[in-house]
């Protein structure tokens, strides 16, 4: 009945808040969100960081389960604040028909729907790909999976981890038997699905016609390694697990100072007599054959070596200040905390702070873009409170006091 009643009569009002819209590309672009977890969320981030309008689309009483995510405050989630930074929530039941209804009129208003469900579960709710080019024929979606819409592994459940195991990552990475890991694919697929997007919408401006874009996090694994899948695909050869060093290049890798380790990248032969000079290695300068890298390669051991007993005669700070001046390629091993104190991080406008209702002051790692010399998103909203945006939203889709009052009393909303 309410959804009847509010059909027909759309508002056009922008949301007015901190972000300062029109200052970003993206500032006229409205995005429903029907993401979880990471994948997802990190896609719908950038493109909320870039100025977009995205409306997270939440289950009643649950929400994103990412808000359990720990350091919690008065049930409230740092991690979720942060990650889901520059949105807004609607606490929706999709399962009902006013519930469909809300959500079929904000995808007719809408320019992009992202989602990353299994395959076939929208469609099971009734909107699938048909269905939403119908309501919506510009419409751009983007569906994020673990191995994608099509394929033997469509219906494979899948996490981040699982993805790192089937694409050979893990062989390449781990460590005897445990995998050196950090949450790559997700990423990697979010940030593949917010370019994609982004692309759709200008390839949309000619065309007027939406898109559907299948990502999965399976496939954007696979693109990291170029050398070692080149490589295979060559010659059949497969590679032994990486160490810090590189394949094609030495010396490229973490050696071994007085007092700690540190990195040291001499990658070209013109870094190799640059760095000879800086540690006095006359005699390996002077070698013809250590003049190219195919001959280092070849004598790997021997390079490395010699390296690692002149490296023990200083500590890192001093090593440092001697490949700084030499130009050469280098960095001390420093832990999370130390890169993101770092006064460098701090400059380049990489961390963000909000005011949380209930968290207080939340800090976040900050988009790694930046506009005319300023940093996107510059300033932030913090992830929204389960449904805190539901009234206004409703609101902006012609609903009054007493419709939504009553899709709350019918469990619609929350």
């Amino acid at each position: 009945m309410i959804a009847e009643q509010a059909a027909g009569r759309p508002k056009t009002s922008k949301r007015k808040d901190a972000r300062n819209l029109t200052r970003r590309p993206l500032h006229s672009v409205r995005v429903v969100d029907l993401t979880h977890v990471l994948a997802g969320p990190i896609c719908t981030t950038i493109l909320a960081d870039l100025g977009a309008d995205v409306v997270k689309i939440e289950r009643l009483g649950q929400g994103d389960i990412s808000r359990k995510v720990e350091p919690c405050h008065e049930g409230e989630s740092y991690y979720f604040a942060a990650l889901n930074r520059n949105k807004r929530s609607l606490a929706l039941d999709l399962k009902c028909n006013a519930g469909r209804h809300i959500l079929e009129q904000l995808v007719e208003r809408a320019d992009v729907l992202v989602e990353n469900f299994r395959p076939g579960a929208l469609e099971a709710l009734g909107f699938g790909y048909d269905r939403l080019l119908e309501l919506n024929p510009s419409l751009v979606i983007c569906s994020i999976s673990g191995f994608g819409q099509t394929g033997p592994l469509r219906d494979y459940k899948s996490f981040d981890l699982v993805a790192q195991a089937m694409t050979g990552l893990i062989s390449l990475t781990r460590e005897g038997t445990a995998p050196l890991r950090i949450v790559i694919g997700d990423i990697l697929a979010g940030v593949y699905g917010s370019v994609s997007i982004a692309s759709a919408l200008v390839g949309r401006i000619g065309s007027g016609r939406g898109c559907v874009i299948d990502l999965s996090l399976f496939e954007s694994l696979l693109t990291i390694f170029p050398y070692f899948a080149g490589r295979y695909l060559a010659d059949g050869e497969l590679p032994a697990p990486t160490s810090s060093g590189d394949a094609m290049a030495v010396p490229y890798g973490i050696y071994r100072a007085a007092d700690d380790d540190l990195v040291i990248a001499a990658y070209g032969d013109h870094l190799w007599q640059s760095l000879c000079r800086a540690i006095d290695l006359a005699e390996l300068a002077a070698d013809e054959e250590l003049n190219t890298n195919a001959g280092r390669l070849k004598r790997r051991e021997e390079v490395e070596s010699a390296l690692v007993e002149r490296l023990k005669t200083k500590t890192v700070a001093q090593w440092c200040d001697v490949f700084a001046a030499a130009g050469i390629p280098h960095a001390p091993i420093v832990n999370i905390g130390a890169a993101l104190d770092h006064p460098h991080t701090r400059s380049r406008g990489m961390i963000v702070e909000f005011e949380h209702p209930k968290c207080g002051m939340v800090k976040s790692v900050g988009s790694a873009i930046h506009i005319n010399g300023e940093p996107i998103p510059g300033s932030a909203t913090p992830g929204p409170i389960l449904g805190e945006h539901t009234e206004q939203l409703l609101t902006e889709l012609g609903y009054n006091s007493a419709m939504i009052v009553r899709l709350r009393t019918e469990g619609a909303v929350g």
